[in-house]
């Protein structure tokens, strides 16, 4: 019986010791597969931010069927992509695509900060009703050898209203595939709850003054609704919607009464630049301005424009342009939307090859964006640079910029004159940080003249 007990209590604590390993094993691991889920976690979440962070939306046209964007209100056929709240007066963005058949086409609306980043606030706080719907209007083309869809649609709408002002990104898509867009748009929304006085005056700069522009400003704020201008307030000063010649200011030099005062600077100059050039294709049948000759060639119109000039040092010559803007026109049918031709315009541009330069279009047409569609290619044997793009009938404005290691200039081709009229684009952004976003108190377009 002793021999028996002994037995029983060794094997009782074998069993006991068995356990007590068993228990510290499954422990280890549960607490490794914690460690790991909280290691992975964090690591997802850096990952997260860094995309976000490094993510910056562009205008920009993805297809090469997207054709002949423009922005306008029912009181202006020329605008600017703005809306300002609780206006009346929405804008309607009109747009073809290079097909013979109707399709489903979406549009998604994204808030962004004052950098084209994603901002943090929800889409039900920036947006009332639907961020994400179909655009219904579209027609098609009759009559025109090119044929297109024709598409419209107006923000805001019934189904769609602006609780926040700020930066939005426009994406378009065929239906249930926002993962490839057939273009991203910006747009804006101000709250036009500040005035701002711009002056353009000649540079102080003795040497340049005959080629810059140089400015000060001052803009009223609400001293109640704002909270420390002097970190939260900055300023975006574009020239021409040329997002490659433009200057943020912030931190204004004093503040008197409620105006924020930013005096004149050495730093605060644009170049003067020169009038867009332009040409007149409205009539494929009669002659119009620019236009060498029109032939119909390979199921499409040809359309070569008179040989450009260099006018870097060419004398300063006065005529209004629209500064780089187009309208859509046809005076050989009655409905520009739906019946207005397209065809194949040639710009020649004669001079030396430069080397390490490439040249582009820039305008409207391009989107006001430095898009390879327009950049110009050289011909050897003709001794000149060339493109060809496909536009819609209407009159253009364009230029020649120049892009190397050194940036992106106009004045290389164009030439810079302080006497030019030019559009100042301002926008005074509030970095709201009871909203977490980035809203815009005014958006003003002024003339240099």
């Amino acid at each position: 019986m002793i021999i028996n007990n002994i037995n029983g209590l060794r094997l009782k604590l074998i069993l006991f010791a068995f356990v007590v390993l068993v228990n510290n094993c499954t422990m280890k691991q549960k607490l490794q597969v914690v460690d790991d889920y909280y290691v992975k976690t964090e690591i997802k979440e850096n990952k997260r931010a860094f995309n976000k962070e490094e993510f910056r939306f562009e205008q920009k046209i993805f297809s090469k069927d997207f054709k002949s964007l423009t922005f306008s209100t029912k009181s202006l056929l020329i605008g600017e992509p703005l809306y300002n709240m609780n206006s009346k007066n929405p804008v309607i963005i009109n747009f073809d695509l290079l097909r013979n058949h109707g399709e489903s086409i979406q549009y998604e609306i994204i808030h962004c900060n004052k950098d084209w980043t994603k901002s943090d606030i929800l889409i039900m706080d920036a947006i009332d009703g639907f961020d994400l719907d179909y655009i219904e209007n579209q027609e098609i083309s009759y009559g025109p050898v090119q044929q297109y869809i024709n598409y419209n649609f107006e923000l805001p709408n019934d189904n769609t209203n602006f609780l926040v002002s700020g930066n939005y990104i426009i994406k378009i898509f065929n239906e249930g595939k926002p993962e490839n867009p057939l273009a991203t748009l910006k747009f804006y929304v101000s709250e036009q709850v500040s005035t701002i006085n711009f002056l353009i005056d000649r540079s102080r700069d003795v040497e340049q003054s005959k080629y810059l522009q140089a400015f000060e400003l001052e803009c009223t704020y609400n001293s109640s609704d704002i909270l420390d201008p002097y970190e939260n307030i900055s300023i975006n000063i574009q020239q021409n919607h040329q997002e490659f010649d433009q200057y943020w200011l912030s931190g204004p030099n004093f503040i008197k009464e409620n105006k924020l005062v930013f005096l004149p600077s050495d730093d605060q100059i644009f170049n003067g630049g020169n009038e867009f050039r332009f040409f007149d294709m409205s009539s494929f049948r009669n002659g119009s301005q620019r236009i060498e000759n029109i032939n119909f060639n390979d199921s499409i119109f040809n359309i070569n424009l008179k040989k450009d000039v260099r006018r870097s040092f060419k004398q300063y010559l006065q005529y209004k342009d629209m500064n780089g803007r187009f309208f859509i026109r046809t005076y050989d049918f009655d409905n520009a939307n739906s019946q207005a031709e397209y065809g194949l315009v040639n710009f020649r541009l004669p001079m030396k090859q430069i080397s390490n330069d490439s040249i582009y279009l820039f305008g409207q047409l391009s989107n006001f964006a430095i898009d390879n569609n327009f950049l110009m290619t050289y011909d050897s044997i003709n001794n000149y640079y060339q493109n060809k793009s496909l536009l819609k009938q209407g009159y253009y404005n364009y230029i020649y910029v120049v892009k190397n290691s050194n940036g992106i200039s106009t004045r290389k081709i164009e030439g810079a004159h302080f006497e030019s009229n030019n559009e100042y684009i301002l926008k005074i952004y509030y970095n709201d940080p009871l909203n977490l976003c980035d809203r815009i108190l005014s958006y003003k377009v002024v003339k240099s003249n």
